[in-house]
């Protein structure tokens, strides 16, 4: 794997066909599917083109991610599993919000507003975890403990799946895809109509993200 490829695993990127799913252990070095770092996501050709970025706001996306990269690698040398794991979690809001500033000087508020709907699609049901998420969606204390319990179900599940697997990186893709969509709707059923048609909104029109290997452009 390549090393854009380990950092995309991190952020909720990675190991993904026609529904992006996680492809690192429970405990291992990725962060799971919420982290969707918005930097990772621009540096996506698919995406940019999804964005119809110009090469000039292509040549800066990707600086953008070699700068996160190097901030990850930074903050996590020498760490393993579920110290490593760990970090990348404290550091997912930071570096997130370190994107959504710089992104203000490189993209249209239309291309803005496309990626963070692309950015919800990649992460699931791991998006509603997410207290901007929960905020726009004006999720009750209720609903928040119910998507709490199915997240830790799906945890549960995807442990089982990583072990059912062993080693067969195909046979875990298609359950991971199956289990995203069912968690999801899982999640989704708990909203109101109102809640539903706020997160059609959020996510917008579908989008297929294409994986690629170090390089981007």
């Amino acid at each position: 794997m390549t090393t854009l490829s380990k950092t995309f695993v991190a952020f909720g990127l990675a190991a993904f066909l026609s529904v992006p799913v996680m492809a690192q252990p429970p405990g291992g070095r990725g962060m799971g599917m919420g982290g969707g770092g918005l930097s990772m996501l621009l540096s996506n050709k698919s995406v940019q083109e999804e964005l119809k970025l110009t090469e000039d706001q292509a040549e800066k996306a990707k600086d953008l991610a070699a700068k996160t990269r190097e901030k990850i690698e930074k903050a996590t040398e020498g760490l393993e599993g579920p110290e490593r794991g760990a970090k990348m979690r404290e550091m997912a809001k930071e570096l997130d919000d370190d994107a959504k500033a710089a992104m203000k000087d490189v993209l249209k508020p239309e291309q803005i507003k496309r990626l963070h709907q692309i950015q919800h699609q990649v992460q699931g049901y791991m998006a509603f975890t997410n207290e901007e998420v929960q905020k726009k969606l004006e999720l009750t204390d209720a609903q928040k403990d119910e998507i709490k319990q199915i997240g830790e179900e799906s945890r549960e599940k995807m442990r089982e799946i990583f072990q059912e697997a062993q080693g067969d990186r195909e046979a875990m893709m298609t359950k991971m895809r199956e289990f995203r969509k069912e968690t999801l709707a899982k999640v989704e059923a708990k909203l109101t109509d109102a809640q539903k048609s706020t997160w059609k909104e959020m996510t917008g029109e579908p989008f297929e993200i294409k994986m690629e290997g170090r390089g981007g452009r």
